[in-house]
């Protein structure tokens, strides 16, 4: 009995010694393979500009900038790691790439906070991606902070280097963290070359296509089309139509009724539809796969793009007696919720001199599975809350950036319209298809003392079309010297796939 006691003593003993080490032994492990595999960001500073400090200057008597500063979770910020990309080195040895798609808000301190993980434990290193052969590397520690550039400047390429626990393997990443050098809401004019042919003009009409921007310069007799490219400073005359010709476009597509005649599609290969006998006066928008307009008898009237010689009157809800005649504009915009559907508004006048005191809206969802009609956006809840678009001389309005309409005018239509700014001294925007009006913070006139009987035009560019960093832009363009300013929301034309760092085009 005593022998199968010890026994059972000696075997329970080496197990106990063979349990301990193997831990002892699984609590160090090595490998000849790492690589970086996770990268998030901590808590980023970030200093937002709020002006010019009102009696503080510096020591050349320039007023001093004012910031505060609030912290963003970095977390927010998805860092990207490409193992296998196609970038090398000097010694054509062959990297992996650590970046992000969006980029951090304006003003971030770019020393921030990085959690970095290896797997198989690997040691990380890092240095200046321009650094000599042997420069020294720096440790990277869990919870460290790293510089990743120059705060306002731009940011830097660092070179992470990744050491196996064994073998002597490493695996090297260039690593590059930017942020935007604009704030995302602000705005920015920049001022284009005067140009003569807006000078003196009686009325200016204008579209955008994904080629470029289309005004019609009417100077009483006739209607000259010019095309703008070179983001605005470059005009060039195309065609010429009649005094009353009306013009809108929709992706690569114009459409310009002149008469009898609707001319669509290309600039330099125009086609034409007779539309005789349906007495149309103002081509007033495309939406998807169907052209609009409003015939002499104030109906909305509307054609298949495949037959635009047929037309047929469109149904609205009621107020027919609210369908503009007059400085006639409109906007469409795709449904984020549902691409298939879209939303056309239509913004004018019912009458050149007239007693309404605020300008008319009306808006039309097509592509729903419900024939949907016309709606008038009814203004007297808006004009009791002030947030109404006043009836104005030379009213002119725009789509813009997520589905804002943007719109500026001249003088009250009549002396009961109330404006509380001089003529063309506001921009007006509408974020709810024209329901409401307001002014946005930021957002104001380039210019002021500008000639109220003469036309300024407000017109954006195809971005709402488009993925392109090139457009998101909307002009204002005077009759009164021909001035042209372009402006833009800055986060418009910033395009989410692109990862380089945006700064202010001043061209």
């Amino acid at each position: 009995m005593k022998h199968i006691f010890h026994i059972a003593t000696i075997m329970l003993t080496v197990c106990l010694l063979y349990s301990c080490m193997k831990d002892e032994t699984t609590s160090v492990s090595t490998s000849e393979d790492t690589a970086i595999t996770a990268f998030t960001l901590g808590t980023v500073k970030v200093n937002r500009y709020v002006g010019k400090k009102k009696y503080a200057k510096d020591k050349e008597g320039n007023p001093i900038d004012s910031f505060y500063t609030y912290s963003y979770n970095g977390s927010k910020t998805p860092v990207y790691i490409e193992h296998l990309a196609n970038d090398e080195d000097a010694s054509n040895k062959r990297i992996g790439l650590v970046y992000n798609i969006d980029s951090l808000p304006a003003g971030s301190h770019m020393k921030m906070l990085a959690n970095i993980s290896a797997k198989n434990s690997g040691t990380i290193r890092y240095r200046d991606w321009s650094a000599a052969d042997d420069a020294t590397w720096t440790n990277y520690n869990v919870g460290d902070s790293i510089v990743f550039g120059t705060d306002n400047v731009g940011s830097k390429e660092l070179r992470f280097r990744v050491f196996a626990t064994q073998g002597g393997y490493t695996r090297d990443y260039k690593v590059k963290i930017v942020a935007h050098m604009e704030y995302a809401d602000s705005f920015k004019y920049v001022a284009l070359p005067s140009q003569e042919i807006f000078d003196e003009a009686k009325a200016l009409r204008g579209a955008a296509t994904l080629d470029g921007l289309f005004v019609l310069v009417d100077n009483g007799t006739e209607s000259k089309l010019y095309m703008g490219t070179d983001i605005g400073a470059t005009w060039v005359e195309k065609r010429t139509f009649s005094s009353d010709a009306t013009i809108t476009a929709y992706e690569e597509s114009l459409y310009i009724l002149d008469g009898n005649t609707l001319y669509y599609g290309d600039i330099d290969e125009l086609k034409t539809a007779d539309v005789s006998g349906y007495d149309l006066e103002h081509i007033v928008g495309v939406c998807k796969d169907e052209v609009y307009a409003i015939n002499g008898n104030g109906n909305f009237m509307v054609a298949n793009t495949e037959d635009l010689a047929t037309w047929e009157v469109d149904d609205i809800f009621s107020n027919s007696e609210k369908i503009p005649v007059a400085d006639v504009h409109s906007a469409t915009v795709v449904q984020k919720a549902n691409k298939s559907v879209s939303r056309i508004t239509v913004v004018g006048n019912t009458s050149v001199e007239g007693k309404d005191t605020c300008a008319v809206v009306w808006n039309k969802n097509v592509g729903s599975e419900t024939n949907e009609k016309w709606v008038y956006n009814d203004c007297s809840d808006a004009q009791q809350k002030k947030c109404a678009l006043p009836a104005m001389k030379n009213l002119s309005a725009t789509g813009y950036y997520k589905g804002w309409i943007l719109a500026i005018g001249g003088s009250g239509l009549n002396t009961s319209t109330k404006i509380e700014t001089p003529p063309y001294g506001t921009i007006f925007c509408s974020e709810d298809g024209g329901t409401s009006w307001r002014s946005l913070k930021g957002l104001k006139m380039p210019m002021s003392g500008l000639d109220s009987n003469k036309p300024v035009m407000i017109l954006s560019d195809a971005g709402g079309w488009s993925d392109s960093n090139d457009l998101g832009y909307f002009y204002i363009i005077c009759a009164d010297g021909g001035l042209v300013y372009r402006c833009k929301l800055n986060n418009a034309t910033w395009y989410p796939l692109d990862t380089k760092e945006y700064t202010v085009l001043d061209k």
